[in-house]
C-alpha cells in the first residue's frame, strides 16, 4: 500500500510538472513575439532611430537659429580685433579705435549672450519624438520616413 502511494504521489508530481511544462510552452509562444519586437526595436532604434533624432535636431529652427547669432557675433568680435590692431598699427587721423567706422563696442556682450544662448537652448521636436514612445515601432518607423516639415517643429 505504501508503495502504491508512492507511485501516485511520482504521477502527480509527474502531471504537475507536464502541466507547468505546457503552461511555460504557452508563456512562451505568447512572449515571443513581443521579445522579437522589442528586438526589432533596439536594432531600429540604434540604426536609423538616432540618425532621424539627429536630423531632426540638425534641421531645428532652434539650432539653426543659436547658430547663426553665435556666428555672427564671433564674426563681429573678429572686425572688432581687426579695427584695434589696424588702429594700433596706424595711428591715423582717428584719435582711438571706437572712432573708426565698423567698431562695435557691445560686440563682446552680445557674443557673451550667444554663447549662453547657445549652451541653453532647447529643441522643441525632441519633445514630440518623446511622445511616440506607446506608438508601436511600425508608426514610428513610417512617420520617421516622412520629409520633415514646418509643423514638426511647432508646439
Amino acid at each position: 500500500m505504501a508503495r502504491d502511494r508512492a507511485v501516485q504521489l511520482h504521477r502527480e508530481t509527474i502531471d504537475e510538472a507536464k502541466e507547468m511544462l505546457t503552461r511555460c510552452d504557452s508563456e512562451m509562444v505568447e512572449l515571443y513575439p513581443q521579445v522579437s519586437e522589442l528586438m526589432l526595436t533596439k536594432q531600429w532604434f540604434l540604426t536609423a532611430g538616432v540618425a532621424w533624432v539627429v536630423k531632426l535636431v540638425h534641421q531645428s529652427p532652434e539650432l539653426e537659429k543659436v547658430v547663426a547669432d553665435l556666428v555672427s557675433c564671433v564674426n563681429v568680435v573678429k572686425v572688432n580685433e581687426g579695427i584695434k590692431q589696424g588702429f594700433q598699427a596706424a595711428k591715423g587721423s582717428a584719435r582711438s579705435f571706437e572712432e573708426v567706422s565698423g567698431y562695435d563696442e557691445g560686440s563682446k556682450v552680445a557674443l557673451d549672450v550667444a554663447i549662453k544662448a547657445f549652451d541653453d537652448f532647447h529643441i522643441s521636436v525632441l519633445g514630440k519624438v518623446a511622445d511616440l514612445v506607446d506608438k508601436p515601432l511600425s508608426a514610428i518607423k513610417q512617420r520617421s520616413e516622412l520629409p520633415i516639415v514646418k509643423e514638426d517643429y511647432e508646439a
